[in-house]
């Protein structure tokens, strides 16, 4: 649901002549975080959904900082992160799996 009024959120900046130039440098951004962000949850002891969205927030905050962003876009890439939860909880089990058939080896 979080994840489907990011998505409306940005939709809807995006329809704006502002919006239509932030968009793809929003995207840019998003990618990024989710690299970091995605890097940050092998450093976590207990990799939940609420310490993802804790880290999820960090994560957005750190870099809103460093890039000076306006709140709202702060809250849709935060929103649009913490609704990558359960991709991201594949893939981070995926590569824990792989790890330990890597360190059995």
């Amino acid at each position: 649901m979080g994840g489907l009024l990011a998505a409306a959120a940005v939709l809807g900046f995006a329809m704006t002549k502002e919006g239509k130039e932030l968009t793809e440098e929003l995207q840019k951004d998003l990618k990024t975080l989710a690299k970091h962000l995605k890097k940050n949850l092998h450093q976590l002891e207990d990799v939940t959904e609420e310490s993802f969205d804790e880290l999820a927030t960090k994560v957005v905050e750190e870099y809103a900082k460093k890039k000076e962003l306006a709140s709202d876009v702060k809250k849709a890439l935060i929103n649009a992160l913490q609704a990558k939860w359960h991709e991201m909880e594949a893939e981070y089990l995926a590569d824990k799996q792989e790890e330990g058939i890597r360190n059995n080896r």
